[in-house]
């Protein structure tokens, strides 16, 4: 406990708010990353890093924010537009997610035309099957759903919530909003593969209906949706 404080205490005392943020994002990608090599030797430790990942993205930006004497609710953290935020993020993935699916089934068709030993980097492709859904909804399904609905909310809440306030005191909202989505798509790689590198894209999405709004529930709701919608992609070939 001792150690976790004076930690946290180097953190609150980082000479800017941008220098707090990066030094935060660091310290939780540093930690998950210790979690992914034991995982390697340790089946039971992989297993955990999913939920390490959820508990540190909550954990760490609040005991920040209440070192600074502020409230998650100052990081967006707030439900009071509940429908408002629902009416925003259903709007836009109504716009999005059908041309990235479009987008999606045509990198599928030409990825078939790739060598297999290149189609890694593309992403999890099975390239050449036809396009429908595979398979009923499942426990395995409805496990990954719901782990969705908790790791969309938490990366929310770090990323467009506490970093992307942090970045504001010093950037503008499109600076503070790019710089959230590069390292959003950076801590993508604790898993390696260029393809996960893509994210940064819908983190622009993000960012963009966490600044329309004032709150992170729009974004966490679109982030909830586009995840599920990949699963189900992923599914159908």
């Amino acid at each position: 406990m001792e150690g976790a404080r004076s930690s946290g205490d180097a953190l609150t005392r980082a000479g800017s708010p941008v220098a707090e943020a990066v030094l935060a994002w660091a310290c939780v990608m540093g930690g998950l990353a210790v979690f992914q090599v034991l995982g390697f030797w340790v089946p039971f430790v992989q297993g955990l890093v999913g939920a390490a990942a959820v508990a540190a993205f909550l954990y760490v930006p609040i005991r920040l924010l209440e070192r600074r004497g502020q409230e998650a609710r100052d990081a967006g953290w707030r439900f009071d537009r509940l429908w408002r935020d629902l009416a925003w993020s259903l709007g836009a993935c109504a716009v999005v997610l059908p041309v990235f699916t479009l987008g999606y089934m045509l990198v599928v068709k030409w990825a078939a035309q790739v060598p297999p030993e290149a189609r890694s980097w593309l992403g999890p492709l099975a390239a050449g099957r036809p396009f429908q859904f595979r398979g009923p909804v499942d426990w395995d399904l409805a496990g990954r759903v719901g782990g969705n609905a908790a790791v969309a909310f938490s990366e929310e809440f770090f990323y467009r919530g506490y970093m992307t306030m942090r970045f504001e005191e010093r950037w503008g909202p499109v600076a503070s909003g790019v710089a959230a989505a590069a390292l959003f798509a950076v801590g993508h790689l604790l898993t390696p593969a260029p393809w996960r590198l893509a994210v940064f894209f819908p983190a622009l999405l993000f960012a963009w209906l966490r600044n329309r709004t004032g709150t992170i529930a729009g974004a966490s709701i679109a982030h909830f949706l586009c995840n599920v919608w990949l699963l189900l992609l992923e599914r159908s070939l």
